[in-house]
């Protein structure tokens, strides 16, 4: 009876864990539907940059690259080994040196091995030359790819800039545009009253001013667009995704300038491409070494094993008696290979001579160009400052401007040929404004690339 009791609360209650899990699909659909698209800041779409860039994957690629060659050379100080092995039919022979016969009636299998290793000893620092070049070129294209960084962080921070400027252009020129449609509303009502001084070229003018802007919001439009899915390409993510900039208004970002004479001296320990150069130039003057070594011979240690088995052969027993079907044998020696082309060794060394003069060369110019960069850079960021904070005091002034106008002719003293005025100056000031934040953002973003240190407040791993 107990047991038939269990067994009917037991099928009363069945249902319930299919229930709960119904009701957690449920949840978990409406929190996925009513969850809004991802909003990235800046720190965040340059995190993303620097792990899912096309060119800083392109360069991670060459890494890769770089250590599988110096995994070959240094394979280079290890034993060599060749085995070589064939196979196939031979007739039988009886008999010894002497008195022995074939049998062409007696065909059968044969097989032939040969294990050969070969251990390099000493090459007058041939091998160690190329490891160490090899080393060096990782350590080029480590660098190389530090510098692919620094080229998409200051991509990104562009695009970013930009897409901000673009919107809150768009955002100016809706507001314009807003107080065009009512400018041009009292106007038309004045005119129809006879209301103060209106005229039909006055209607005219806001008509013109009401198009050209409505006109440029459409290109804002479209420039919003390519503006953004060239970022989301930079960071990794489809153009169709859901997601955008966190950032909605376009602010000067922090900076933290130091004497332009600190950036100069720090110049060698942060810039990638000096880092590039010296790598290289480490690696020429190793290649140049190796090539030298060509000189000199190596001394190696080469050993074996030989066999070979015929069946339908006798063996041979004498040592004098040479036999290419049956024989087993092995042993080492020292060795010594030479190469005696003098004239091919003194052309490749003058090869790689030739190729770290070229780097030294190299180097000296990046070393003068990378200060002229930091320097037009460095005056760059204060033109842009000051640019800023001139059009700054503009843009207080003509908003007050705009708002006098506008009150006046609500109030029904103003002309209508001020209002076309003061809200085309207006559009042009602000839009100067916010054109001279974003190049001064911008022109931190390319100190920053200049300096290979982050000038501003922004935390991110780069």
């Amino acid at each position: 009876m107990k047991t038939r009791v269990w067994q009917q609360g037991t099928q009363r209650y069945r249902f319930l864990p299919g229930l709960l899990i119904s009701f957690l699909l449920i949840g978990a659909m409406e929190a996925t539907a009513a969850s809004p698209g991802q909003r990235l800041t800046l720190e965040q779409c340059l995190e993303r940059a620097l792990t899912s860039s096309p060119e800083v994957t392109e360069a991670q690629t060459d890494i890769r690259i770089a250590e599988s060659q110096l995994a070959q050379a240094k394979a280079g100080r290890l034993p060599h080994a060749t085995f070589t092995n064939i196979g196939g039919i031979v007739n039988g022979a009886k008999g010894n040196a002497v008195t022995g016969r074939t049998d062409n009636s007696d065909l059968g299998p044969f097989t032939r091995g040969e294990l050969e290793i070969v251990q390099p000893l000493y090459t007058f620092g041939r091998l160690s030359s190329e490891i160490l070049a090899a080393s060096r070129g990782v350590d080029a294209k480590r660098a190389a790819t530090q510098n692919a960084r620094d080229v998409t962080i200051a991509s990104v921070k562009e695009l970013y800039y930009n897409l901000l400027l673009s919107r809150q252009l768009k955002e100016l020129l809706d507001e314009v545009r807003e107080n065009f449609t009512k400018a041009l509303a009292t106007a038309e009502k004045r005119l129809e009253t006879g209301e103060g001084t209106i005229t039909q070229q006055d209607i005219l003018k806001l008509r013109i001013g009401l198009a050209s802007v409505t006109r440029e919001v459409y290109t804002l439009d479209r420039a919003i667009e390519v503006t953004r899915s060239a970022l989301l390409r930079q960071i990794g993510i489809p153009p169709m995704a859901d997601t955008d900039i966190a950032d909605t208004r376009l602010e000067p970002v922090t900076v933290q300038l130091q004497p332009l004479g600190r950036y100069l001296e720090q110049a060698g320990i942060h810039r990638a491409d000096i880092a590039q150069l010296e790598a290289g130039l480490a690696a020429r003057q190793a290649r140049l070494e190796a090539a030298r070594g060509a000189y000199y011979p190596s001394f190696f240690i080469a050993g074996g094993v030989r066999y070979a088995k015929a069946p339908n052969r006798e063996t041979q027993e004498s040592p004098f008696a040479k036999d290419d079907f049956n024989y087993f044998n092995g042993g080492a020696a020292l060795g010594l290979r030479w190469q005696l082309d003098v004239w091919m060794t003194q052309a490749k060394v003058a090869e790689r001579l030739a190729e770290l003069s070229k780097v030294e060369v190299q180097k000296q110019n990046a070393t003068s160009g990378i200060a002229l960069d930091i320097q037009r850079r460095y005056l760059e960021m204060q033109e842009t400052q000051q640019k800023m904070d001139a059009t700054q005091d503009a843009r207080k002034a003509v908003r007050a401007l705009l708002a006098t106008t506008l009150a006046n002719f609500e109030l029904g003293i103003g002309e209508g040929k001020e209002v076309f005025e003061n809200l085309g100056l207006y559009t042009r000031i602000v839009s100067e404004y916010y054109t001279s934040v974003r190049d001064y953002n911008i022109a931190a973003a390319k100190l920053t690339q200049a300096t290979g240190q982050e000038v501003t407040t922004l935390s991110y791993r780069r």
